[in-house]
């Protein structure tokens, strides 16, 4: 589990940063386009979604690396 945590780690952060600056420096403008809100949604997904396959390639269940 410790190695999964540290493949979501990265994305995790890039989900931070990213709302961040859609806080902090997009107009309000920007971020209620529906082509943004679809933009947020796509990035959350990959951050979480790429970590967790790669993940999966590299350790497949069933197989103890201990």
């Amino acid at each position: 589990m410790n190695k999964l945590m540290s493949y979501l780690l990265p994305g995790v952060f890039l989900i931070a940063v990213f709302a961040i600056v859609k806080t902090f420096f997009l107009p309000p403008a920007v971020t209620v386009q529906e082509w943004f809100v679809y933009l947020t949604v796509a990035v959350t997904v990959l951050c979480v979604v790429v970590p967790c396959v790669i993940y999966y390639l590299r350790t497949p269940p069933g197989i103890d690396h201990k």
